[in-house]
């Protein structure tokens, strides 16, 4: 099922009984999860609407919530979310399990609405998945395209009663990189651009190319997150098609080894942490950076082994010095450094 067809569904209120909300485009699938939440009677919230931890829950738990009868309201709203079965664990679930889970769910009473909302990575190739999706409405949240795209971005910058373009909306999008298919910027990535731009030019306020071209300095450091990115994929034709359009744009090759240094070394920091098992927010305040930063530099953590961004670090360092020294070019040193991690 497509996303467009799901919001018709919830638009009118008339719904399936089964819903499993992934897919790469997290920001898609909250967005789905609190319209469904809003169907929800405020007055009965209480009794009609069950929020369950896919982590931590048993069967006995998922069965209860979905053979239980609404408390005077047509439905009973049950929203699981990270199932653990998704994944391939099976912390609190056996075979046994497992199939008889999938008996209660294609047996549910129409009064129950089980929403399945994953934010994390679903192996589809999993029987319980396909076995699932015979009777199940399996809703895939991927990047936005196009028309879509444009839709979306007009209407946070006219939440924020910002003017704009639609051709510099077009431009803002493709400065930003979220249309890269490699690329891993999400929709929240690009809202939180957004909302720079809208803070700079206050309400009622217009956005043009210069404009985006000024607050989007940030541009360059994005492209340093795209340019570890295709490195880290062995991408060596992209990381030099990069290289070339940050030099090309006027930013000095040592300048580039900065921005490098700097994010792999922020990188290390957050591995270590991870490996620590530091919650979020710590490893957030910590780092002293926003929200959609951090979130950049842990994906990126989980390219790149600590070992590789170490020797990384020690190559720029060693560049720098040989740059200073007049020992070798800034350019061709960076073309070295993708040959030498591209391999």
């Amino acid at each position: 099922m497509k996303r467009e067809e799901l919001i018709q569904q919830l638009d009118k209120n008339d719904l399936d009984k089964i819903y499993v909300l992934y897919g790469k485009e997290i920001y898609l699938i909250k967005e789905l999860e609190d319209k469904f939440k809003a169907l929800a009677n405020p007055a009965t919230l209480d009794f009609n609407q069950v929020i369950i931890d896919g982590k931590e829950t048993n069967i006995d738990m998922i069965q209860s919530a979905v053979e239980t009868l609404p408390f005077m309201d047509e439905r009973r709203y049950i929203i699981i979310k990270d199932f653990e079965l998704f994944k391939g664990r099976k912390k609190n679930f056996n075979d046994n399990d497992e199939k008889k889970l999938l008996e209660i769910l294609e047996s549910a009473p129409e009064t129950s609405l089980i929403v399945f909302a994953q934010y994390e990575e679903v192996d589809t190739r999993r029987s319980f998945f396909k076995k699932l999706g015979k009777f199940a409405n399996m809703v895939e949240l991927k990047k936005l395209e196009d028309v879509q795209l444009l839709n979306w971005s007009r209407q946070i910058f006219n939440k924020y009663r910002v003017n704009i373009e639609n051709s510099v909306i077009a431009y803002m999008v493709e400065t930003s990189g979220y249309s890269d298919k490699k690329s891993d910027m999400n929709l929240m990535d690009l809202e939180n651009e957004i909302k720079k731009l809208c803070v700079f030019v206050g309400d009622a306020g217009r956005v043009d190319k210069s404009i985006i071209d000024q607050m989007m300095k940030d541009k360059v450091e994005n492209d340093v997150f795209k340019f570890l990115y295709y490195m880290s994929s062995k991408n060596s034709k992209m990381s030099v098609k990069l290289l070339e359009d940050m030099i090309d744009s006027g930013e000095s090759g040592l300048g580039i080894i900065f921005l490098i240094t700097r994010q792999v070394y922020n990188i290390i920091q957050i591995k270590r942490m991870q490996k620590e098992r530091m919650p979020y927010n710590i490893i957030r305040d910590n780092m002293g950076m926003p929200s959609f930063v951090v979130n950049k530099l842990s994906r990126q953590a989980n390219n790149f082994s600590e070992e590789i961004l170490v020797d990384m670090i020690n190559y720029l360092s060693d560049s720098d010095y040989m740059i200073k020294q007049g020992l070798i070019g800034d350019r061709l040193s960076l073309e070295i450094f993708i040959a030498k991690y591209c391999k």
